[in-house]
C-alpha cells in the first residue's frame, strides 16, 4: 500500500468508522490512544489505533483487519503486554486444556488502558474471548466416533487438565505423569503414522507456528458455519464456529483461501491469527 492510498484508508475509516473509544491521556484533554473499528461485514472489518497531535492530526498505528469474538473461550488468569513495533497489545493466557500459553492480539485496547487506569490484571471475573483470521485453510472429514468414544475422550480430557493444573502448581508427580504419558503417547503415534495419515490418528491439535507468536496451526471440529460478503470486493467471507482441544471460538477465511465446502461435523485444518477480547468488569 503506498503512502496515499494509506491516507485515503485511514480518512475512511475516520469518517465511516460505527466505533470510536477514546483513552485518556494523563494531561487534562489529552489522549492516550484513540481506537476506530470499521465494520464491513458479519462481525468482520478493519481496526485503527493511533494519537491525536497538538495540531488535532491524526498519527495512525497499525490498520488490521478483524473479527471479533461472539463467545467467551477461556476464564483463566490472562495479563496484558505492550507490544513494542507500534500501538498494540498482546493478551497472554494459560489454558490447561490447550496445554499452552495462549498469544492473542488485543482487540478492546482502550477498555484494557480504561480499566488499567484503577485495577490490574488478573482481575476476578474477566473473560477472554477468541477469535481468528486465515488465509490457508483446509475442510478435512471427521474422526469417526461412538458416544463411548466421545465420553473417553473427554474424561481423558478433564483428568489432563487436572495433571496440568497440578504441574503449574509444583506437584512433581503430576509432572513425571504427564512427561511419561507424553514420551508414550509420541511413541505410539510413530509406530502408527508409518502406516495411517496423521489426520487419522490425531482429532485436533493447537500448536504456535512460524516467527510470531501470535500465529497457530490448527486442526479442530467445525460446530456451525456461516458466510458473510466484503461489500468492498465482493468476496465471500466463511466464520466457523471451531472447537479446538477443548476450546471454543470463531474462524474467518475467504472463500478463495479455504479448500473444501465447510460444514457443521467436519473439521478446518489450517493456520490462523489469534485475536481477542477481554471483558472487564461493568463497574471499573
Amino acid at each position: 500500500m503506498n503512502s496515499l492510498d494509506r491516507l485515503n484508508l485511514i480518512d475512511d475509516i475516520k469518517k465511516k468508522s460505527s466505533y470510536r473509544r477514546e483513552a485518556p491521556g494523563p494531561e487534562a484533554g489529552s489522549l492516550l490512544l484513540t481506537e476506530y473499528r470499521l465494520e464491513l461485514a458479519g462481525g468482520c472489518g478493519l481496526t485503527m489505533t493511533g494519537t491525536f497531535e497538538d495540531d488535532n492530526d491524526f498519527l495512525s498505528g497499525e490498520i488490521e483487519p478483524y473479527l471479533l469474538p461472539d463467545m467467551v473461550t477461556t476464564m483463566e488468569e490472562v495479563f496484558v503486554e505492550d507490544r513494542i513495533d507500534n500501538r498494540s497489545f498482546a493478551g497472554i493466557c494459560d489454558d490447561m486444556r490447550i496445554g499452552t500459553t495462549l498469544i492473542f492480539r488485543l482487540l478492546n485496547p482502550v477498555d484494557y488502558l480504561l480499566f488499567s487506569r484503577f485495577e490490574e490484571l488478573p482481575y476476578p471475573g474477566t473473560g477472554v474471548c477468541l477469535s481468528g483470521l486465515s488465509v490457508e485453510g483446509t475442510v478435512v472429514l471427521p474422526l469417526e466416533k461412538t458416544p463411548q468414544d466421545v465420553k473417553l475422550i473427554n474424561r481423558r480430557a478433564d483428568r489432563r487438565r487436572k495433571l496440568l493444573e497440578a504441574a503449574r502448581d509444583g506437584d512433581e508427580q503430576a509432572m513425571q505423569t504427564i512427561t511419561m504419558e507424553d514420551m508414550d503417547t509420541y511413541s505410539d503415534l510413530i509406530d502408527k503414522v508409518q502406516e495411517s495419515d496423521i489426520l487419522t490418528l490425531v482429532d485436533s491439535f493447537f500448536m504456535p507456528t512460524g516467527a510470531e507468536c501470535d500465529v497457530y496451526y490448527i486442526l479442530g471440529e467445525i460446530l456451525a458455519c456461516r458466510q458473510v460478503r466484503n461489500p468492498y470486493t465482493l468476496d465471500r467471507i466463511h466464520i466457523l464456529t471451531i472447537r479446538c482441544s477443548g476450546i471454543e471460538f470463531s474462524v474467518a477465511i475467504n472463500d478463495k483461501d479455504l479448500l473444501g465446502h465447510p460444514e457443521p461435523g467436519r473439521r478446518f485444518k489450517g493456520v490462523i491469527w489469534l485475536q481477542g477480547t477481554i471483558q472487564f468488569p461493568n463497574d471499573f
